[in-house]
């Protein structure tokens, strides 16, 4: 699947951080940036054509 999202730099990243208004740390910013970078890698690895006939749902009942 080709990639449509491009990921941050880690300046883009720490300019966006700075508009949350939260107190992050440097150190803060690039475990953030890194962790952000890893979800968009897991993202591309979805097919985006997926069998779900061949998926039967998985049902937890709260009664058994």
């Amino acid at each position: 699947m080709p990639s449509s999202i491009k990921a941050p730099t880690l300046e883009e990243f720490r300019a966006r951080a700075a508009l949350t208004g939260l107190t992050l740390t440097e150190e803060d910013i690039g475990h953030l940036h890194k962790g952000y970078v890893g979800l968009l890698g897991l993202m591309e690895r979805i097919p985006q054509r997926w069998a779900w006939a061949a998926e039967p749902p998985l049902v937890f009942r709260a009664d058994e």
